[in-house]
């Protein structure tokens, strides 16, 4: 579950460090002082679009916006590669396991 008071920390965070005031931040997405006030708080959210606006203004991943990291961490991409396999027929499971040796052999 996202923790949105902490979104909003991050995204405070960010623009702070870029120095840009909440007026131009707002400004610089087409919404208003009070919404990115609401926004950096907790009380609201941004929908997807203004999410990745934010990331391209504040020079930030999405990642560290939602879960406080810098980039995607092998951990993350184990576990969505995990659960892609939870989703394929045991012969195709053999198959990329063939794949994955062959491929990490020296």
């Amino acid at each position: 579950m996202v923790n949105y008071k902490e979104v909003g920390k991050r995204i405070r965070n960010a623009r702070t460090e870029k120095k840009i005031t909440q007026e131009k931040f707002a400004e610089m997405l087409g919404v208003s002082t009070g919404y990115i006030s609401q926004v950096e708080s907790g009380q609201k959210c941004f929908n997807l679009k203004r999410l990745k606006e934010s990331e391209n203004i504040l020079e930030k991943p999405t990642s560290y916006f939602i879960d406080g990291t810098e980039q995607e961490s092998n951990g993350y991409l184990i576990d969505e590669i995990v659960e892609v396999l939870k989703t394929l027929d045991e012969e195709k499971i053999k198959m990329i396991k063939e794949l994955v040796k062959s491929m990490t052999s020296r």
